[in-house]
């Protein structure tokens, strides 16, 4: 027995793919229930986090998993990666599921540098009630900028890079701001943009901070709720961006607000990760447009949809997956509750020469593919 097990040791190390000794950026989707953080290491220890999540109180927690807040599931994904400090925080705007876990992260976690879209665009509706205040960007806003005190902070201009280790976070829109001229390698015509304009043109979701993370020979696309008038901007006439490798589907992957056709077609992305909830964004259009790409190798879900299940595909590349039916129905009149679930992740590892590796927390499910 005890040889036999030796033996099994012996060909198991032989076996790990030489990935395991190369240096790669590792890249995770945390599932905040409906928010948004990705989290980014490079192969120097350096570190960013692309949002917070919800303030304590939303986000379907307390779960099973012992998470309370978005900040919990964040700090546990940065442990696991070995991180005891934030280098760059970018907060994409100031939504509650994008910025409201920054005041719990910051008691958690040492954090470096704060990156943002500058003053708050969405002003507080006259009449909003109290208890309310707090879900509104112009509520998040004061609440961000007292949780960043004491804090280098960097107000994000489109054409600014910023080099993190051997990775670079180019932002290519900022406050409604995008690129004024395309990118090495970008700036070709194109033939998709006859797509009508929605007026998403100025408030929170528009402001977003929009990054492209190059590493190697890999793109990155993580932008955040960029509106669907602005994915255009940076689309048409000319693409501005070129090719993205590994896109994490724009605001959930709600459809009609984002992912807008003229860019996702210019991105011509080979992997896709949704960070979405399994009430929140998973839309169909969405979908439908970032499967209709030919390039497309591989498209993972942090949730199953309970409104478009059929459209979920492969449930080994979703990390949550749908509660029974009996406890959909219990929450289908509120539009943002669902039932908790374990906060499952889908997490990459990237390699300079253009391999991506996705792999599912949930089940250990994980496919390799060589961008294009």
């Amino acid at each position: 027995m005890h040889r036999s097990l030796a033996v099994a040791l012996i060909a198991s190390a032989l076996t790990v793919p030489a990935l395991a000794a190369e240096a790669t950026l590792k890249v995770v989707s945390i599932d905040v229930e409906g928010g948004a953080a990705t989290l980014f290491l490079t192969p120097e220890g350096k570190s960013l986090l692309i949002d917070t999540g919800w303030p304590a109180g939303f986000g379907q927690m307390p779960s099973p998993d012992g998470s309370r807040e978005s900040a919990d599931r964040i700090v546990a994904a940065a442990k696991k990666l070995g991180i005891t400090k934030l280098d760059y925080v970018i907060v994409t705007h100031f939504h509650d599921d994008h910025s409201g876990g920054t005041s719990a992260l910051v008691k958690r976690i040492p954090v470096d540098t704060f990156i943002d879209h500058g003053e708050v665009r969405d002003k507080l509706r006259p009449g909003t009630p109290p208890e309310k205040v707090v879900n509104m960007a112009a509520g998040q806003y004061p609440l961000y900028l007292e949780a960043i005190k004491g804090h280098k902070r960097i107000v994000a201009k489109a054409g600014d890079v910023i080099s993190i280790g051997s990775m670079t976070a180019t932002i290519v829109s900022s406050d409604t701001k995008v690129l004024e001229k395309p990118l090495a390698g970008a700036g070709q015509p194109n033939p998709h943009c006859d797509v009508p304009g929605k007026g998403m043109t100025g408030d929170e979701n528009a402001s977003s901070v929009a990054t492209l993370l190059r590493f190697g020979k890999v793109t990155i696309a993580q932008f955040g709720d960029l509106s669907w008038d602005k994915e255009y901007e940076l689309a048409c006439p000319v693409d501005k961006l070129g090719k993205v490798n590994l896109l994490l589907v724009t605001q959930h992957g709600s459809g009609g607000v984002s992912s807008n056709p003229a860019q996702i077609a210019a991105m011509r992305p080979d992997v896709a990760i949704m960070p979405n909830g399994g009430k929140k964004g998973g839309d169909a259009d969405a979908i439908k447009t970032v499967l209709a790409q030919k390039s497309l190798q591989g498209f993972w879900r942090l949730h199953e949809s309970y409104k478009f299940p059929q459209l979920s595909g492969d449930k080994n590349m979703i990390a949550n997956l749908n509660p029974p039916q009996a406890e959909i129905d219990k929450v289908a009149m509120k539009p943002y509750e669902a039932p908790p679930d374990m906060g499952y992740s889908i997490a990459a590892e990237v390699t300079a020469d253009g391999k991506i590796i996705v792999t599912n927390s949930r089940n250990g499910f994980s496919k390799s593919y060589q961008v294009k």
